[in-house]
């Protein structure tokens, strides 16, 4: 093997590398964003639960209030 034949093989074998190492930073790449966009699809969800369990609660709280004032009109109603 000549000292051209080995650069020329040393020159594929770098092209090689590189491109082998540009592959799987592509494919780190790809994956952080879906991550990313699987994390933030998350977030918006909790956000979208977490107000509808508060005004879950709210109206719940209104029932509540509601049904404490009827309970408090039968009571005068039946101590008459």
């Amino acid at each position: 093997m000549t000292e051209q034949d080995f650069t020329q093989v040393k020159t594929w074998l770098d092209i090689a590398v590189k491109a082998v190492i540009g592959i799987v930073i592509s494919i780190v790449g790809m994956d952080y964003r879906s991550v990313k966009n699987s994390l933030k699809e998350l977030e918006e969800s909790k956000y979208r639960v977490t107000m509808e369990v508060q005004i879950i609660q709210t109206e719940l709280n209104y029932i509540k209030t509601q049904m404490d004032r009827i309970d408090k009109k039968l009571d005068k109603v039946l101590d008459k």
